[in-house]
């Protein structure tokens, strides 16, 4: 493990070594741009000057304007033959029509190339353009040597060498400095940390050198008072660990037995349909039938824990669309009575649109008025006032102490029991309200019955 004067010198080094490659081929590639755009000007600017006349001799020509401006100049004819040449033997040069300079010039009036000279051993900037002679067309093309480029990256890079070299000496000697002083700071820490392990609370502790240390030292100084705080409550939070453990062994043990009576009664029809060869078509049909309605209540309380968890998870998003409140209702009322035979369901509603989302309503209601049918003797009552909607029950009603908890997950009262109930179908209306901008208000009277209600306004589509 690196010590920390190290870490810096080291990671400064790779920092800076790295940003100074990169910052040198930059420079490199932009000088390089720079200066052949710059070229590429000046020497289409030279052949401009150039004119030429028919009883003028090439040779003449490309030689004068080498002596001139030092660049060598070629002269080539409209089918790609060197009529003159300032640096070489014409007779002994290649057919040139197929040079990249000659062929964009033909098309676009100039063109530009840059490629290596295998015997000059450097690249070259190329620059032609198409002139005419008398009744003859010939491209005048010149060529600059790109070697100073070169040596300006060469003196870059060597300015940028001694840069690095001055800035990793002064870095190391400051690394040498700090680490001096963080190796206090640090041996400042580990001892009041020590303190900390050993449940010795009362030991101060300081810093001279830095800010960031002084700043740590001062914190472990509260977390001290605060873990002295914590060891005396730690007792308390042990036995509150306790009772969620219980609370929570009590929830599983709640489902458990709510599967456990459906799935008991689905095993004995079952077995009896299995070991009874003689049974009568109508005892099998009411036993097909008590299975059937034991299925479904393991299916209705699946859904409804399968639904919490995602509410609680936050999976389900409202998908909003428009809805007649009083169809909806109707169609709920329908479902329920197939279930509920010798129960009355009176809806009494306006009959208004409302902007929601349809499933999650429908859900809603559901849970609201099966609730309702489950405490009512004999019938519920669904009606609205000044935009409120309000589900009553004549029924046994709740106690005032479970009333706070009656919408909280799992939460049963405890001397009621009913087929699958679970404990999550308040706390799903609650958090589907919750997601629509509204909220669930619960009035009940012990031996009187019970009317929960919530707002419409922000669904009513006015």
């Amino acid at each position: 493990m690196l010590r920390l004067n190290q870490l810096y010198f080291r990671n400064y080094f790779i920092l800076f070594f790295s940003t100074l490659l990169v910052v040198a081929f930059i420079g490199y590639i932009i000088l390089k741009d720079l200066e052949i755009n710059n070229h590429k000007t000046m020497l289409s600017n030279m052949i401009d000057l150039v004119h030429i006349k028919p009883t003028d001799d090439l040779d003449d020509i490309a030689k004068d304007v080498k002596d001139r401006t030092g660049v060598r100049v070629t002269i080539i004819s409209d089918d790609g033959i060197v009529l003159a040449e300032s640096d070489k033997n014409k007779t002994l040069m290649e057919n040139h029509s197929d040079r990249a300079e000659i062929i964009e010039a033909h098309q676009l009036m100039s063109g530009s190339s840059v490629r290596y000279s295998q015997s000059v051993k450097t690249d070259f900037l190329y620059v032609a353009k198409p002139m005419l002679l008398g009744e003859q067309n010939l491209y005048f093309r010149l060529a600059y040597s790109l070697e100073s480029i070169n040596k300006k990256f060469y003196n870059f890079w060597a300015k940028a060498t001694l840069f690095f070299a001055l800035s990793m000496f002064l870095a190391f000697f400051v690394a040498m400095r700090i680490n001096r002083n963080i190796t206090q700071d640090v041996n400042n820490t580990k001892e009041r940390l020590t303190d900390l392990l050993n449940k010795n609370f009362e030991v101060e502790a300081y810093t001279t050198n830095t800010r960031e240390f002084h700043t740590i030292l001062n914190q472990l100084q509260q977390i001290s008072k605060k873990l002295k705080k914590r060891e005396e409550q730690k007792n308390k939070y042990t036995k509150n660990l306790k009772m969620l453990n219980k609370k929570q062994g009590d929830i599983i043990s709640a489902i458990s037995h709510e599967f456990k009576n459906p799935v008991a009664a689905i095993m004995g029809y079952a077995q009896t349909l299995k070991e009874d060869k003689d049974i009568s078509p109508v005892m099998e049909e009411r036993f097909l039938e008590k299975i059937s309605k034991n299925a479904d209540k393991i299916s209705d309380m699946i859904d409804r824990l399968s639904m919490a968890v995602k509410l609680d998870n936050d999976d389900f998003k409202p998908k909003f669309s428009k809805f007649k409140l009083k169809s909806l209702l109707e169609d709920v009322k329908e479902t329920l009575m197939q279930k509920y035979k010798d129960k009355e369901i009176n809806i009494d509603v306006k009959d208004v649109t409302l902007y929601a989302d349809n499933a999650m309503i429908e859900n809603l209601f559901i849970n609201l008025i099966e609730n309702a049918l489950k405490y009512s003797e004999d019938e519920v009552n669904i009606f609205m006032k000044e935009e409120k909607i309000y589900i009553e029950d004549k029924g046994i009603g709740i106690e005032s102490r479970d009333l706070s908890n009656i919408t909280k997950r799992f939460f049963r009262v405890g001397d009621l029991s009913w087929d699958n109930s679970i404990g999550v179908g308040l706390y799903i209306v609650k958090f589907i309200l919750k997601l629509h901008s509204t909220d669930l208000q619960i009035k009940s009277e012990p031996g009187v019955g019970s009317l929960f209600y919530f707002d419409l306004k922000k669904m009513l589509m006015k």
